[in-house]
């Protein structure tokens, strides 16, 4: 029975409909099997979901520091390092390498595994290595850590974004994660935030007589902290339910349910009103660690056969566009940045047109063979959390479009306004304008992203919907790397080739997202 079903047996005297707030709480009969999505909305919405949205400010958070940490860094470390230009760009790379060789294993553990397991031990391995990161001495050392980072945070991560849309019906599916965006969003505000208060400043010192710590090491150590905080959180936390009724454990998915139910609604627990969940499964023998994994790579297989196929193929693709667009604009903006701020301090506060403004984007080498840093940049930092803060209004302004629009007329009709905005920047006559365009096409490029998740988690079943996800990210992750390459040497042909290829990238995503199938309040499978 369903919801539908059991409002419209709801009448008054007149045969009309009379549904009180009542009537709306889903009643199934004791004697029925339940589905998941009957059970989740048993549950209602409350207390429970609240708290579980703030639990997701900590991977939100981590995966943001994770990614964007060094390129603040980079800047600040090159002396203490003896930093080259392609160290640098190895240095940024290596979060991302680190995604991509773990991003097809961390799915397919999770799916296996279970969420919650995914989740605390990843972030606390993560935690450790991090702390070590902090510390390195050299180069090496450093790039080492964050490979590791990068390896170690792509399943935790993923995870807990499948475990958010586990806890929620279809009506609110979209709409939280959404809220995760926002989170997000404000994850890349308080980055630079951290980064100006810690970085200008003039920290030296040494522990344990040999180990050198400065400014970068002490941020570095405190943007670790959310990883450590948020494997500690989670400890906490439940299973997902549908992952346990996907393993065939309905009676402790049932448990969870009823535990959600009375958070929310401060109800006692026997007055939940399912007592049995639809079997998903016909094995509902606990299995090994060993046998889960075994069965994991079985199911794993009809991801790559039909009718999965070519959804995989269909969100892989459209993530690499929107990732290699979004994040290339987005990791060469504080370089962008600090060159508008230079020509600026070189031309008495003046600016000009882009294109003039990115004559001094490539460095010129010393001839005095000292090394120094010009920590006098704040309008980088600035300029950062000015398009932080734009990303957090577009996520805002766009959750009541979820449901008004649908996810697909969303996607298509963003991509189609940061394709534009990107390709304008080209004309841009005033570092101003540059912000202002720039801002606008992360804003709405990020939006397209998140929801791009969210669909790509509705394409497919629970047993393989981590393992999808991880895919779809691991092709955006290999498009940040080769969209950061190929814009480095567009811009040596010139300004406008690497605004218009960002540009053409976001068409592109709007083109595919046609092709994708409905899947508005569709019931999770």
């Amino acid at each position: 029975m369903t919801v539908g079903d059991i409002t419209d047996e709801k009448r008054n005297e007149n045969g009309t409909n009379s549904i009180s707030k009542h009537d709306e709480e889903i009643q199934v009969s004791d004697t029925k099997a339940a589905s998941f999505e009957d059970a989740i909305t048993a549950t209602e919405f409350g207390k429970f979901n609240i708290f579980l949205m703030v639990v997701t400010m900590l991977p939100c958070f981590s995966q943001t520091f994770e990614t964007g940490a060094i390129s603040f860094v980079v800047p600040v470390a090159q002396c203490d390092l003896n930093l080259s230009l392609e160290d640098k760009g190895v240095l940024n790379a290596m979060v991302f390498a680190g995604m991509i060789t773990s991003g097809f294993f961390w799915g397919y553990l999770s799916d296996s595994l279970g969420r919650k397991r995914i989740i605390t031990y990843g972030y606390f391995l993560n935690g450790l290595v991090g702390i070590m990161g902090s510390m390195s001495p050299n180069i090496l050392l450093l790039m080492i850590a964050k490979f590791f980072n990068g390896l170690l945070i792509n399943g935790p991560f993923e995870s807990a974004t499948s475990y958010l849309s586990e806890f929620h019906s279809a009506k609110y599916r979209a709409r939280v994660q959404m809220v995760r965006g926002i989170i997000l969003s404000f994850g890349n505000v308080l980055l630079p935030l951290i980064a100006w208060g810690i970085l200008p400043r003039n920290l030296d010192f040494k522990i344990f007589d040999f180990i050198d710590i400065h400014a970068w090491n002490v941020f570095l150590l405190i943007c670790t902290l959310t990883t450590i905080l948020g494997a500690t959180v989670y400890l906490f936390m439940p299973e997902s339910p549908k992952f346990l009724m996907s393993a065939g454990r309905n009676e402790e998915a049932l448990k969870v349910f009823e535990t959600v139910y009375r958070i929310n609604t401060g109800r006692p627990r026997n007055t939940f009103p399912i007592k049995f969940l639809v079997a998903e499964t016909n094995n509902t023998t606990k299995k090994s660690t060993a046998e889960a994994l075994l069965e994991g790579m079985h199911e794993i297989k009809s991801l790559f056969q039909r009718p999965y196929i070519f959804k995989l193929l269909l969100a892989c693709t459209n993530c690499f566009l929107i990732m290699m667009s979004a994040n290339t604009l987005k990791l060469w903006l504080p370089q962008l940045f600090q060159a508008i701020n230079d020509f600026q301090y070189n031309h008495n506060g003046m600016s000009s047109d882009l294109c003039t403004m990115l004559e001094d984007l490539t460095p010129t080498n010393s001839s005095t063979g000292t090394c120094s840093v010009n920590l006098d940049n704040k309008s980088v930092y600035i300029n950062s959390i000015v398009v932080g803060a734009s990303r957090i209004v577009a996520f805002l302004v766009a959750g009541p479009f979820v449901n008004m629009l649908g996810k697909k007329k969303l996607i298509i009709i963003m991509t189609v306004f940061a394709g534009s905005f990107s390709t304008s920047i080209y004309f841009a006559q005033d570092s101003s304008t540059v912000l202002v365009l720039s801002s606008m096409n992360l804003a709405f490029i990020s939006v397209s992203e998140n929801v791009l998740s969210t669909v790509t988690l509705e394409l497919f079943p629970t047993t393989l919907r981590t393992v999808s996800l991880s895919l779809h990210m691991m092709s955006g992750r290999i498009g940040t790397i080769l969209g950061n390459v190929i814009f480095s040497y567009l811009l040596y042909t010139g300004c406008a080739p690497p605004f218009v290829f960002i540009g053409l990238l976001a068409f592109g995503c709007a083109g595919l997202s046609l092709l994708y199938p409905n899947t508005e309040n569709k019931e999770l499978r």
